[in-house]
């Protein structure tokens, strides 16, 4: 007779292997015999697998179950903060009281809901006090690792990743942290190391893939970093910190082969940096001839990428989708960053791209030239601080860069949108200064960009648009490693017209100011 099988273990063995769907299966099949627990179980694979309606909808039935059961509470405060439900989030955390043994998971998830809305200094203070009671909790330590990190503390968050480990050397998410951590601190060949563990041992979790495929760009090993990065859309399912969110059609996926009489949707991700960069590779895959070939973006981007691609249809991002797309036949759909993988652009270094392939409008360009130009003499554009105050690392203080770029004999622009008081007065004699661009309005700051004869600027959307444009563009860049610009490298395939000037290791800006300076000035 043989042995029957715990339908629980059978999951647990099916989740482990990463067979995110099949184990959501056996949860939901256990659930008669652990109410609780399979369902608890079944709502973080639902997440991992993207349904998080049906993660939401699992919690609360477990939860109804047993409304006071700390089990349930806590699978509910999970669940609520990562489907956007922060207040319902907190107020089932908050539910499980000091000295129960469940206390201290509550307060690391209730950190990582404070962070998820836009709170990490509570988070951080409330961490700390959890720990000061739990010092030996790894999630406690996970979960400050995250806080630290959206605060730019990277040291600190390396040590909090760390002691996770030490206390939990299995875990997964605290390995694919040291690995992020490592990758921004400029050590990509340790954030590799720890990022092929994390994958190891967790049976290929999406977020240690993604993460170990950054660090894996960024070192030159693209053809295993473009593989691995296939995973983000998984990662971001569980963690929206990480990776893209995806889009839902149903048409098959591109793999790379024939299009000659197939039609092709290609698909935005990411941030507009994110699609001005991709967008890199839509000239080759209009040699590739689809019938049509469709390209879904970013409303802001769209009348500036259809006048660059005038022979694709170019509809904006839209829920439900464009009518271009529901209504006509399409073979085949991409999401924009898997066209690198499919083409195998990286083959040739990428020698296949464009040179420059946005095109501005000529109209505005000449208007803002005609607003700017001295008797012939070069137009500079500056950009100095990122918007997101979760890039600032990023970003460069204004008095670093301004004297070596506003010289007698110039014309100077600002580039950059939000400038404080403190800023305008400190550029008042120096910069021209703009009302501030619409930030809806991206066909109109390219304009603005195009205008310009060179474009100094740290990492940002500013930077994509320049060096997509053509222009000469001058990069400022942190240093730490990164896929899209690699580590200490002074220029990059994706765009050949910018010269890249990194941050030393003690973080200081002047020595790549000054070889900006000598490069401007020699130019």
């Amino acid at each position: 007779m043989s042995e029957s099988v715990d339908p629980l273990q059978e999951a647990e063995k099916l989740a482990a292997s990463g067979n995110a769907k099949a184990a959501l299966d056996r949860f939901k099949a256990a659930i008669d015999g652990a109410p609780i627990t399979a369902r608890a179980r079944a709502a973080d694979m639902a997440l991992e697998l993207g349904d998080a309606d049906q993660a939401f909808v699992l919690a609360e039935e477990a939860w109804r179950i047993a409304p006071s059961a700390p089990e349930a509470l806590l699978l509910m405060g999970r669940i609520a903060w990562r489907v956007g439900a922060i207040d319902d989030s907190l107020a089932c955390l908050d539910r499980i009281r000091r000295g129960d043994p469940l206390w201290s998971q509550a307060q690391a998830e209730r950190a990582e809901a404070l962070m998820a809305g836009n709170k990490p200094v509570e988070a951080y203070n409330d961490l700390r006090f959890a720990l000061r009671s739990d010092p030996r909790e790894p999630s406690l330590w996970l979960a400050l690792g995250h806080v630290l990190m959206s605060l730019d503390r990277l040291d600190e968050a390396e040590d909090a990743y760390r002691n996770t480990t030490d206390l939990d050397p299995a875990s997964v998410r605290a390995l694919a942290g040291v690995a992020d951590v490592c990758l921004k601190l400029g050590r990509p060949s340790e954030a590799v190391e720890a990022g092929e563990k994390a994958v190891a041992i967790s049976n290929n979790d999406p977020v240690a893939r993604t993460i170990l495929a950054l660090a894996m760009l960024a070192i030159g090993r693209d053809g295993e970093g473009w593989a691995g990065y296939e995973a983000r859309f998984d990662a971001n399912n569980v963690d929206r910190r990480i990776g893209a969110k995806g889009r839902d059609f149903d048409m098959p996926l591109w793999d790379g082969g024939s299009l000659k009489d197939k039609s092709l949707l290609v698909w935005g991700e990411g941030s507009p940096a994110d699609e001005i960069r991709y967008a890199a590779m839509l000239p080759e895959m209009i040699r590739r001839d689809p019938s049509p070939l469709i390209l879904e973006c970013d409303p802001r981007m769209q009348t500036l990428f259809a006048r660059s691609f005038d022979s694709v249809t170019v509809v904006p991002r839209a829920s439900p989708p464009d009518q271009a797309i529901t209504e006509g036949l399409l073979h085949y759909q991409s999401a924009i960053g898997s066209l690198a993988l499919h083409t195998k652009i990286h083959k040739d270094d990428y020698q296949s791209l464009a040179r420059a392939y946005l095109e501005a409008d000529q109209a505005k360009v000449s208007s803002w030239r005609d607003r700017w130009s001295q008797d012939g003499g070069r137009i500079i554009g500056l950009a100095w601080r990122h918007p997101d105050p979760e890039a600032a690392r990023r970003s460069i203080p204004l008095e670093a860069v301004l004297d070596a770029v506003a010289i007698p004999g110039r014309m100077v622009v600002s580039l950059q949108r939000g400038m404080t008081s403190e800023e305008r007065d400190m550029a008042a004699d120096k910069l021209l200064l703009e009302a501030d661009p619409d930030p809806t309005d991206l066909d109109a700051m390219a304009a603005r960009v195009a205008a310009c004869d060179v474009v100094v600027t740290i990492d940002s959307l500013v930077a994509h648009l320049a060096a997509a444009l053509g222009i000469d563009t001058r990069i400022l860049l942190d240093n730490g490693a990164d896929a899209r610009w690699g580590l200490g490298k002074a220029r990059t395939s994706w765009y050949p017209t910018a010269k890249l000037y990194w941050q030393d290791h003690e973080g200081s800006w002047q020595r790549a100011v000054t070889q900006m300076r000598r490069a401007l000035d020699g130019s």
